[in-house]
């Protein structure tokens, strides 16, 4: 038995029996100095992130504001969520000062769901004495399983927002308004990687907006991602893909989504600079991973639900072309790189073989835009930046009557920067 949100007599038996046997959790100490502190948080410190979606089931990520545990209350009624996700690993259930995550799994393609989240803080005393208050309870949300079995689909894409609450702001109010499948958040979420508190707030909880509640997250890294003495941990917050091919486990970052007509690719440019650059200290081998991302994107464009897309588009943060025949491809150490060339060379030629109508980047704080030719087949779109003087961009596609149409909406201004037309794949 475990407490729900209308059975309080439950919750006290649950309760009861978690007095007798502690439960089994192992405490988890804290990431950070500053989580020792006396930081007042509210126990539920963010909105419900979705993230990792598949025909079959999806992540849900929250914030805490102390140590806690929590799971999820889940069903296809909005009135009977009948279903519960514990999220139990090695016999033991969550349990964190900072981030919660739940996946909930064995769930039908194509089908809508309601979920709540529950969270009770969770205090040690010693190994047989604990502290546990009351489940807290989220509101009621919803989302689509993904899948082929509906007729369209459709995306919209932020980038290179770099913590930046103002441009957060706009974002955010945008991709309410757009409503889209899914959100492809392409790079540089923040400056670097310091700390729990900063990725609460720019990444979970971004202008306090629950922006991805109810339209799953697709995570790509940007080479910001990488940098910070806390870049190691982000995967607490946004985790890593389940891999059913141990041949992928290299490339964990990387996912195949389908969404109607939609195949979504999520590529990992990494760093803007050489391996051997002395900003790394020796600590980057981004070259070699992008190898094995050529391996793992030739097996994923041949999944029956990704080869059979009417339309294909990739994202990556570090644009992976350039008509420039002067940049820097990242493979000099000079200066930094405004394309990676190592990636356009390994993974352009896929691309090509099979279709691929676009791919979407950013990085370059600047939008442009360079059309398919005879021998690049796929088009290459680039996102604005974030701050006061760049171009605030909003990318989003969607299919319908048989094509995809590509905007790109400026959000200061108001204006829109371009609109094209894609063709179904020949391939």
């Amino acid at each position: 038995m475990y407490p729900s949100k209308n059975t309080t007599n439950d919750r006290r038996r649950f309760l009861g029996l978690l007095t007798v046997s502690g439960l089994g959790l192992t405490a988890v100490p804290a990431l950070q100095a500053q989580e020792n502190s006396v930081i007042e948080r509210p126990l539920v410190d963010s909105p419900p992130v979705l993230q990792c979606p598949s025909e079959t089931g999806i992540t849900v990520v929250w914030a805490v504001g102390k140590p806690a545990t929590g799971w999820v209350q889940f069903g296809t009624d909005q009135e009977k969520l009948d279903q519960t996700a514990f999220g139990e690993e090695n016999g033991l259930l969550p349990y964190h000062d900072r981030f919660l995550q739940i996946r909930l799994s064995a769930l039908k393609p194509n089908t809508q769901y309601f979920y709540q989240t529950a969270t009770a803080s969770f205090k040690y005393v010693n190994a047989y004495k604990f502290e546990r208050g009351e489940p807290e309870f989220s509101s009621v949300y919803s989302f689509t399983t993904s899948g082929a079995g509906k007729e369209n689909g459709s995306f919209s894409v932020i980038n290179d927002t770099h913590e930046n609450q103002k441009t957060l702001k706009l974002l955010t109010e945008r991709l309410a308004l757009l409503g889209s499948d899914y959100t492809v958040w392409n790079g540089d979420l923040v400056n670097s990687v310091e700390n729990a508190d900063q990725i609460v707030k720019a990444i979970l909880r971004p202008a306090h907006s629950p922006f991805a509640a109810e339209h799953p997250l697709l995570f790509v890294p940007g080479n910001h991602d990488y940098r910070g003495n806390w870049s190691r941990n982000l995967e607490l917050a946004l985790p890593r893909w389940e891999l059913n091919d141990l041949r992928d486990r290299e490339t964990s970052r990387n996912f195949a989504v389908r969404t109607g007509s939609l195949a979504l690719i999520g590529l990992d440019t990494g760093e803007d600079k050489p391996d051997q650059h002395p900003a790394w200290a020796g600590l980057a081998k981004f070259e070699p991973y992008r190898v094995a991302q050529r391996d793992w994107l030739e097996r994923a464009l041949n999944k029956p639900e990704i080869a059979s897309a009417p339309f294909i588009v990739a994202f990556c943060h570090i644009p992976i072309f350039s008509s420039n025949p002067k940049a820097n491809g990242g493979n000099v150490l000079e200066g930094f790189a405004s394309f990676q060339r190592q990636a356009g060379n390994l993974w352009g030629p896929i691309l090509t073989k099979h279709g691929v109508q676009l791919v979407v980047c950013a990085h370059q704080h600047r939008f442009h835009f360079d059309p398919a030719t005879p021998e690049r087949t796929w088009a290459q779109v680039v996102g604005g930046g974030h701050n006061d003087k760049e171009q605030v961009t909003v990318i989003h596609g969607h299919t319908n009557s048989g094509k995809l149409e590509l905007i790109v909406d400026e959000l200061r201004s108001g204006n829109e920067l371009g609109r094209w037309t894609f063709e179904k794949r020949t391939t």
